[in-house]
């Protein structure tokens, strides 16, 4: 038996009825392709519309949106510059800017709104001595030891202490020098405390130390800017000038301006400034001379000033300071460590010591000791307040010292200068 597809009733099922399913077939394929693809068309319509809503209402052309320039934000910006401007110095009225810092880094304390007060040292416990107004600055010359108090030089010649948090420093290094207590300013090495010099960036609160003592008479001075008599336009200085046979080569006037000290090389003169009165202390001899270097001792008491020797023509030592006792009326050469050794520039501390430099034969080869009104000595340590030098003596009322401390310039008669 034949299958039935290859029957005739086979045959006509699968070419007729065969053939009309598989056209139905494709006909629902492309109908569902064509539905497929309207409604594809039809969501980008939709997406299109809804973009260009988008960038019509982003547009700055669009209808009812506002928008600013470049030139229009710029001009906000520089009105709203303008009135921070007017802002910042509406609140500086009248508030004294601090000054600037001066040429050359001079350490300064500047006080900002109100005035300071200052202490005679580092710490509330201890006396009152002034006030710094506002705006007004002062030289640091020190601080203590935790670098919470600067100890001042005041435009009067006076020393104070002020309290950092209250004032604005300047120019601050650690080259300024500790002080521990306020007495170790005038008191060198083993004649009394000594000042520490090294440095501590250490903040904590001011200790409390004894105040500062009673100065001597004749420092402090009034300050660099004081009006001044200078020696040499002095009446009796001129007059005994014209009397001499050399001019005088070191002249400085007492603390009390009633005498001048001088001396032309061959005799040690003091005047009175009043009157023609005159006191010869020193003539030169064959051995010796004096050739300068004369100063008063802070109190009016004493006279320091250098002789030269003459024995031979290469003299060992070839100079000395010598140490006049006006009361006593008497001379004590101040001796060195070694005979051999020159004495020279004498400069006096605030509280009555001498400073001297003692040297081989040059001066920049010397080592710097302290002396006693005994003569007593040692090498100079520490922080010293000194009188006036010679130069600031030929000046009435002196020129004001300074603080120097021992060890710091590479020359050792470093104090000597102003």
């Amino acid at each position: 038996m034949r299958p039935w597809w290859q029957s005739s009733f086979g045959k006509l099922v699968i070419g007729g009825c065969g053939a009309q399913i598989g056209l139905l077939v494709s006909l629902a394929v492309l109908t569902v392709t064509l539905l497929f693809c309207v409604v594809c068309v039809a969501i980008n319509l939709v997406g299109l519309g809804v973009a260009r809503e988008l960038v019509i209402v982003s547009t700055p052309n669009a209808p009812g949106v506002t928008t600013s320039s470049p030139a229009e934000v710029d001009s906000l910006l520089a009105q709203v510059d303008a009135l921070l401007a007017q802002v910042e110095a509406l609140q500086l009225q009248g508030s004294p800017a601090p000054p600037p810092a001066p040429p050359g880094g001079i350490p300064l304390v500047v006080t900002n709104q109100n005035p300071v007060d200052l202490y005679s040292g580092p710490g509330i416990d201890n006396s009152l001595v002034g006030v710094l107004p506002a705006g007004a600055n002062a030289e640091i010359v020190g601080r203590d030891g935790t670098s919470t108090w600067w100890l001042v030089a005041l435009p009067d010649g006076r020393f104070a202490w002020v309290f950092n948090a209250l004032v604005t420093a300047l120019n601050v290094t650690n080259t300024i020098p500790v002080v521990t207590t306020a007495s170790a300013l005038a008191q060198p090495a083993s004649f009394g405390s000594v000042a520490a010099a090294a440095p501590s960036p250490t903040l904590s609160l001011p200790p409390t130390v004894t105040p500062m003592p009673t100065v001597p008479p004749g420092t402090p001075t009034p300050g660099a800017a004081a009006s001044r008599q200078y020696v040499e336009d002095m009446p009796a200085f001129q007059k005994v000038k014209a009397s001499l046979l050399t001019p005088p080569v070191s002249a400085s006037i007492s603390p009390d301006g009633s005498q001048i000290a001088m001396t032309e090389r061959i005799r040690l003169y003091t005047i009175g400034t009043a009157g023609a009165h005159t006191d010869i202390w020193l003539q030169d001899t064959d051995e010796m001379g004096p050739i300068g270097g004369v100063v008063w001792s802070p109190d009016g008491k004493y006279i320091a000033f250098v002789i030269g020797f003459k024995q031979h023509r290469y003299c060992q030592p070839c100079r000395a300071v010598g140490l006049l006792n006006l009361a006593e009326k008497s001379i004590t050469y101040l001796k060195p460590p070694d005979p051999q050794l020159d004495t020279d520039m004498p400069r006096w501390t605030q509280e009555g010591r001498l400073l001297i430099n003692v040297h081989p034969g040059e001066p920049a080869d010397g080592v710097a000791y302290v002396y006693n009104i005994y003569g007593e000595s040692q090498k100079a340590e520490g922080v010293y307040i000194l009188s006036a030098s010679h130069e600031g003596q030929k000046w009435f009322p002196w020129r004001p010292g300074r603080v120097w401390q021992a060890g710091v310039s590479e020359r050792a008669d470093s104090y000597n200068s102003d």
